[in-house]
């Protein structure tokens, strides 16, 4: 599509709104970026649209855009129409983050030049605007797959489907399908990895399903793809078998895009998990401390607590995603033995923990409250996991996962 002169709105003005917004500019767009939860004045002159994945369905612009004709497309649709290079995208409930870093480590270990980009937090269009690379690496959440066309993914992983996000979709089975856009586009010479118990009835493209278990799998100690032993389990720098899980993910997208197995095992080998993921930040007292803000569902902190050794309490809460939390309280391991609270659904949270059997669960007034309270306990760890989003109080899970290794330093510091 030829931009020149075109006059594009684009709606939200975080980094993927920012980033469409310079992309546009540089393809001689003109173009205006705002943020609003009403219907735009300044759509009335706009030959497009452009939707950052944030902006919620019932949002007027759709409605708007349909009745009209008027273009509307999102962010990664944008980039899919700028890019020229193969697309290995990672979608899933949790590990997403995880994966396209293992898979950045591994392409570093190799000639080929590759963009991780995405809801890692660095714009697909703004990545893809200013270089052409021979590969991008994508992370890809629901909110940017619902309106990802024209994207074509040559490497399709979807990692794991958990309840997450139902006050967005409005219940499992659309966030599922959402998910499964993934694959829009897809043909035979493509890939979708997926994990063992995926049902895929129904998706609309039809490209080489490749299955957790089956084609890539973890036997005898070792990630194995295609029947290959690529390295052992033991030589991976991560722990926990979330993270086993997600760098099998990582190799068998890498192995199926023609690179090596040494480079992959280098990649893997060298690989360590980034700030805010069961992060840790210090010890007090004989207490270990770990920052793990990125456990924004439920799923993601089950996964966080089995990593746990010991005497554990948790620090949990945040703004509400219609998630069910009694599956979180009723499967705790037995080693976490205290429930500290806080946030916009922490009634809701101590509700479900009581109705599961937890009695020692206290709601604090803010993050403050948690890590002191914590302190006091005697446990061997305490887990900074709040299985929910941030949005009630911070701008984004890193700065909530700061403000805990703040609160938590400040106990080293004698401030508390």
């Amino acid at each position: 599509m030829n931009f020149s002169k075109m006059r594009v709105l684009v709606l939200g003005n975080g980094e993927s709104g920012r980033g469409a917004g310079y992309a546009l500019e540089k393809l001689g767009a003109e173009v205006t970026v705002v943020s609003s939860d009403k219907l735009p004045q300044e759509i009335r002159n706009s030959d497009m649209v452009v939707v950052s994945p944030g902006i919620r369905p019932e949002h007027p612009i759709f409605d708007y855009a349909a009745k009209r004709g008027l273009p509307l497309i999102g962010e990664t649709g944008l980039g899919a129409m700028i890019n020229r290079a193969p697309v290995i995208g990672v979608t899933g409930t949790n590990g997403k983050t995880t994966v396209v870093s293992m898979l950045g480590a591994i392409y570093s270990a190799t000639c080929i030049s590759a963009a991780v980009c995405g809801n890692i937090g660095k714009s697909f269009a703004r990545t893809v605007v200013d270089k052409q690379y021979d590969r991008v690496i994508l992370e890809l959440s629901s909110f940017q797959l619902t309106h990802a066309a024209p994207l074509k993914v040559h490497i399709a992983c979807l990692l794991n489907v958990a309840s997450d996000h139902i006050d967005y979709h409005g219940s499992y089975d659309e966030y599922l399908k959402a998910k499964l856009h993934i694959s829009d586009g897809q043909t035979k010479d493509d890939y979708f990895l997926v994990p063992a118990d995926l049902d895929l009835h129904g998706i609309s493209s039809s490209p080489r399903v490749l299955r957790e278990g089956k084609d890539f799998r973890t036997a005898d100690g070792y990630l194995t793809v295609a029947g290959r032993r690529i390295m052992p389990v033991s030589e991976l720098a991560v722990s926990g078998a979330h993270n086993v899980k997600n760098a099998l993910f990582a190799a068998a997208a890498a192995y199926i895009d023609g690179i090596d197995e040494n480079a992959i095992a280098e990649g893997l080998r060298g690989f360590r998990t980034g700030a805010h993921r069961i992060s840790f930040v210090g010890e007090y007292n004989g207490t270990c401390f770990y920052n793990d803000s990125k456990g924004t569902n439920v799923s993601a902190t089950l996964a966080a607590a089995e990593c746990m050794r010991g005497n554990t309490a948790l620090i949990a809460g945040g703004s509400d995603k219609a998630c069910d939390y009694g599956e979180l309280f009723g499967n705790l391991p037995p080693y976490v033995t205290a429930v500290f609270l806080t946030g916009g659904n922490a009634e809701k949270m101590a509700d479900a923990a009581r109705v599961a059997g937890r009695r020692n669960v206290v709601v604090c007034a803010d993050l403050s409250e948690c890590v002191r309270l914590s302190s006091r306990g005697g446990y061997d760890n305490v887990l900074f996991s709040p299985a929910s989003a941030s949005f009630d109080r911070y701008a984004n899970y890193a700065e909530r996962g700061e403000v805990f290794e703040r609160e938590v330093k400040n106990l080293f510091s004698g401030e508390n």
